[in-house]
């Protein structure tokens, strides 16, 4: 069996590591290698972390000053030995057979991302993300970041995947922004031959902590997302992903809006917010000519006009 490399970052979650670190440890699929990244944890989560790796030779655990997730996890890639890598965020959960189906449809399919559904826990409720039909849909990258687009099957978050170790590359989290997945996982889509997700939910996704960054209220912050869409708008015209140039096109402006709209909805200002301003204002004449929706385009104007 090859030897799958699961990385967890771990910061301020003392209350959640035991139940994500033993449901890694209690996988169907044994053969592992748990890297557990502290991040300059100020709690009590380093000491923990090497407590679980004294009792479990599988553990591995890198201590290093907090440089944030994106930071964290590109420690984890740099030091995962495995053929393959999956990601856990430490306030998460897995079902005990996820790896292992995730492993064996990646075999089936010769899949070098495979995929699986997951489950947003919320206090009081679960909500399931897909109908989880039991369906596998196998395609190459364009089938993933189609279906990354339209927020359908093939998602941009790191974590309910199992990673071919070839098609990571170079390609590294950026440090210090929020919505890091966003800037990153198309690119893995990209260099894939093959692709395959699996329609069930095998990942707990904790949306219950109001620390965490889906758990807060719209800030500058979250405009970080808006700059990852627009490196997939220069990502796709460079490669020449020419199928889903309009709709990357569409998702862009309107997410720029929405965020211009939540912006004013919750008064911030800042520095971020003149940036986005002005890159929309370059936006107008790059989009000129273009595969795009003109309302949102003729919304940029408007916008670009009220505030020159």
């Amino acid at each position: 069996m090859d030897l799958i490399s699961v990385v967890v970052p771990v910061y301020k979650v003392e209350k959640y590591l035991a139940r994500c670190v033993e449901s890694i440890q209690k996988q169907t699929y044994q053969n592992l290698e748990i890297i557990l990244v502290d991040d300059g944890s100020p709690d009590q989560c380093g000491e923990l972390c090497d407590n679980y790796a004294k009792k479990d030779p599988r553990i591995r655990v890198i201590h290093k000053e907090n440089g944030g997730l994106s930071d964290a996890r590109n420690v984890g890639i740099e030091a995962f030995s495995g053929e393959y890598l999956v990601f856990v965020d430490s306030d998460d959960w897995l079902d005990r057979d996820m790896i292992e189906l995730l492993y064996r449809v990646s075999g089936m399919c010769g899949a070098d991302i495979t995929e699986c559904s997951y489950r947003n826990i919320y206090t009081g409720k679960i909500k399931e993300e897909t109908r989880c039909t039991g369906e596998i849909i196998e395609g190459n990258y364009v089938t993933a970041l189609e279906g990354m687009l339209d927020w359908k099957y093939f998602k941009p978050v790191a974590w309910n995947k199992l990673y071919k170790r070839k098609v990571l590359g170079d390609i590294r989290y950026p440090k210090g922004k929020v919505h890091e997945d966003e800037f990153t996982t198309y690119k893995y889509f990209y260099q894939t031959d093959k692709v395959a997700y699996v329609d069930v939910s095998k990942y707990n996704y904790d949306r219950t902590r109001e620390d965490s960054i889906t758990g807060k209220k719209f800030s500058e912050k979250n405009l970080d997302a808006c700059w990852a869409f627009r490196e997939r708008v220069d990502f796709f015209y460079e490669h020449q992903i020419s199928e889903l140039y309009e709709k990357m096109n569409n998702i862009y402006c309107w997410y720029v809006l929405d965020s211009l709209r939540k912006c004013r909805e919750y008064g911030i200002q800042g520095e971020k917010v003149e940036k986005l301003l002005d890159m929309i204002r370059k936006d107008i004449i790059f989009f000129e000519g273009k595969p795009v929706n003109r309302d949102y385009l003729d919304e940029f104007r408007r916008i670009a006009g009220e505030k020159s």
